[in-house]
């Protein structure tokens, strides 16, 4: 047997003349969208995902904002770094960016993305009265204090990105929560909404209310190539271009006063206007890791540091983006405080080297190691199987060569370098030592 469905009652497509005769004209105006359907609903009044295949691919961005509002202290624990889960906002920082990448898996009629960028900025919010330092949001009317999210999503492809701004928002606002929940239950997320959108058949759409930070921070929003190439010479009185130092400026302060906080933060927002920045980081405790998540170090990098130095009492470390890979000669040139340096790799760099071959093939490539030896080779680290086998196929080349020569072979005529056995790295060193002398 046959059942049918009725028909469903014909739904009206818009509310449009009956919302504007309820509300005045500033409540309702100026539209957002460019038609009155809602283009998730079909004409029988049923949900469906929409059709975007036809659409054209542009460069779309979106901003999104999120508040959560919180006890002065709860506050001033964040900023202290004391919460006992650990740093709070690059915690909500990472999950904003991991939320903005899930967002088809959490809203039903959501397409999935290839987000092109997803940044989160967490600004501690000023208490009322007070002047907001730098990379602080303004106070609020009310007064009270917690932090403000800032979610900027892009994507080149046929539909918005509203959405994962939204969600990384909201998301960081969530995860924020979580870490302080335990001192401070009554925290509230608010203010969850959309600033700004680009890219797309409608355009550009921005809200009205948007304040000068929000402004700002999307007008420095520049695209990668921006930051990677900025304007020359230099605009500060010193740094590239110019033959003098850049000029410095110290943030001090006791452990966990949230100096690593700021000094992100203010590395973050020069980067956003095209200055080129670089960040030395003390260390005060011997030994040290540059670029493992969570470290200060990396922490500096994330933030838009081009050249990162870490100094502590034994040692110190420098990493810096560049644009080309920098060659093994030009790096050699700052080895100026030994009296030797091990080089691992780099064998088209035509350096005195040492051929390493466990066996005689590279599994992973399919490489054979015997080709690796040329004029440079000084030794050849391996055990006796491979020693054996590369002196026969050195001998059959030689052979094989001589009889396309017609001449005569003389195997003592094969010359190969000394075979070093790879499992006495004493023996080895030795041998690198002893170079190193003759080369005096």
């Amino acid at each position: 047997m046959t059942t049918r469905t009725p028909d469903k009652p014909e739904r009206p497509k818009t509310l449009g003349r009956a919302v504007h005769e309820k509300y005045p004209a500033a409540v309702v105006e100026p539209r957002d969208a460019y038609r009155d359907e809602l283009t998730h609903v079909d004409e029988h009044g049923d949900v469906r995902m929409v059709d975007v295949g036809e659409k054209a691919v542009t460069q779309r961005l979106a901003l999104a904002e999120g508040s959560i509002l919180m006890h002065p202290e709860t506050q001033a624990m964040v900023l202290e770094d004391r919460a006992k889960k650990g740093d709070v906002l690059a915690c909500a920082r990472v999950a904003g960016i991991m939320a903005s990448k899930r967002t088809s898996d959490l809203i039903p009629m959501c397409h999935p993305l290839n987000i092109t960028k997803a940044k989160i900025e967490i600004e501690p919010i000023a208490a009322n009265g007070s002047t907001p330092a730098h990379g602080w949001a303004p106070a609020r009317e009310d007064g009270r204090v917690g932090f403000r999210v800032l979610a900027t999503c892009g994507v080149t492809g046929v539909t918005g990105i509203e959405m994962e701004a939204l969600t990384a928002a909201s998301t960081a606002c969530l995860t924020i929560y979580d870490m302080c929940k335990a001192a401070d239950r009554g925290m509230e997320i608010v203010d969850v909404r959309l600033l700004r959108k680009e890219g797309g058949r409608s355009g550009l759409w921005e809200r009205g209310d948007m304040g000068a930070e929000s402004d700002d921070a999307l007008a420095l929003d520049a695209p990668d190539a921006a930051i990677e190439e900025p304007p020359a010479p230099s605009p500060l009185p010193g740094g590239p271009n110019t033959g003098e130092p850049a000029p410095a400026i110290a943030f001090v302060g006791y452990q966990n006063s949230g100096k690593t906080t700021l000094v992100e933060k203010v590395i973050s927002r020069l980067s956003q206007r095209g200055v080129r920045v670089g960040s030395v980081k003390h260390h005060g405790h011997k030994g040290f890791e540059i670029d493992q998540p969570g470290k200060d170090s990396w922490r500096h990098a994330q933030a838009g540091s081009r050249h990162v130095g870490l100094i502590s009492p034994d040692a110190y470390a420098e990493y810096a983006r560049t644009k080309d890979e920098v060659p093994i000669t030009d790096m050699l040139t700052r080895y100026t405080d030994v009296d030797a340096v091990i080089v691992e790799g780099y064998k088209a760099a035509g350096l005195p080297s040492i051929v390493v071959a466990r066996s005689g093939i590279d599994r992973m490539r399919g490489r054979d190691s015997f080709a690796l030896i040329d004029e440079n080779t000084l030794a050849v680290a391996c055990n006796d199987v491979v020693a054996r086998d590369f002196r026969t196929r050195a001998v059959k080349a030689a052979r094989a060569a001589a009889e396309d020569a017609d001449r005569a072979f003389d195997e003592a005529e094969v010359e190969l370098p000394p075979f070093l056995d790879i499992n006495d790295s004493a023996a080895i060193a030795s041998f690198v030592y002893d170079h190193l002398q003759k080369m005096k």
